[in-house]
């Protein structure tokens, strides 16, 4: 799924994703697209668009609400389409992202606009990580709370609130999310999921994923296999060399992959490849 394919033209390479759509896309808890402190998306954006993809990214808040954020990415994709002159646009979400783009869909009054979502290790059933972190932490919660924030605000959040990001996405709120935030018709849905095994080289990814194991059962050290799944799911994002992939590894999260050598760009042109033979 991370492999080149060997093009016959330049025509072709150029062609192999040019949707008929604009693709945005959505980070998630815990980082910007653009700071000074990490490089969300790495090449890819770059690497998208000499392929002919026509791509943006959505400059979230690192922690924030479901809400607040969407209300951003709303105006940010109504800019997309102002600017592009399209009817609609393709949303990737990785993680956290992926639920912000289903309340924009959802709630915003924005399905119309929207031809896709794809998300990729997102929570949509919640994670047991976040019950734990809000429920369990020696320190304090409000006192952690403080510290993300004071991170936040060095990235760029204007007004972080990591408590009620991380509440959110406790297994809880999410059942209680999507009760509240159905599919919209019209829009397609897809979903990918990684996991990380036993022989996964890093201890602290490993340590996470057995924690979650025993609650979840398989998943990428931060969300499980079953939560992330959402419409149409398209299985896990793993090749023949890399059949282990962390949270991080799936997009290329450089300070905080371990598989160096997951050529995630190409991943994502396969993605955005298939949504241009859909129709997309």
């Amino acid at each position: 799924m991370d492999h080149p394919i060997e093009f016959e033209s330049a025509a072709e390479k150029l062609d192999y994703c040019d949707t008929l759509y604009p693709v945005i896309l959505v980070s998630g808890l815990g980082f910007q697209d653009h700071n000074s402190v990490t490089n969300y998306w790495g090449k890819t954006p770059d690497f998208l668009k000499a392929h002919g993809c026509e791509v943006y990214t959505a400059y979230q808040d690192a922690f924030n609400s479901h809400v607040d954020n969407a209300i951003k990415l709303k105006y940010r994709v109504l800019d997309i389409l102002d600017k592009s002159g399209k009817e609609k646009i393709n949303i990737i979400g990785h993680s956290k992202g992926g639920i912000e783009a289903r309340y924009m869909i959802s709630r915003l009054g924005i399905g119309h606009r929207v031809a896709s979502l794809t998300t990729l290790g997102s929570p949509h059933r919640g994670s047991s990580i976040a019950d734990i972190v809000v429920g369990r932490v020696p320190l304090p919660r409000f006192v952690l709370a403080r510290l993300i924030n004071i991170y936040g605000r060095i990235i760029g959040d204007q007004r972080p609130d990591s408590l009620r990001a991380a509440v959110q996405l406790t297994k809880l709120s999410m059942e209680n999310f999507n009760k509240d935030v159905p599919d919209v018709e019209g829009v397609y849905y897809q979903s990918y999921a990684s996991h990380v095994n036993r022989q996964y080289p890093s201890v602290m990814w490993r340590s996470l994923a057995g924690i979650l194991h025993n609650i979840e059962g398989k998943n990428d050290g931060l969300v499980s296999i079953e939560s992330s799944k959402w419409g149409n799911y398209r299985g896990l994002i793993q090749t023949e060399k890399f059949p282990s992939l962390s949270h991080a590894d799936m997009i290329g999260l450089a300070q905080f992959s371990v598989i160096k050598d997951f050529k995630a760009h190409w991943f994502f042109a396969h993605i955005i490849h298939d949504l241009k033979l859909r129709g997309y």
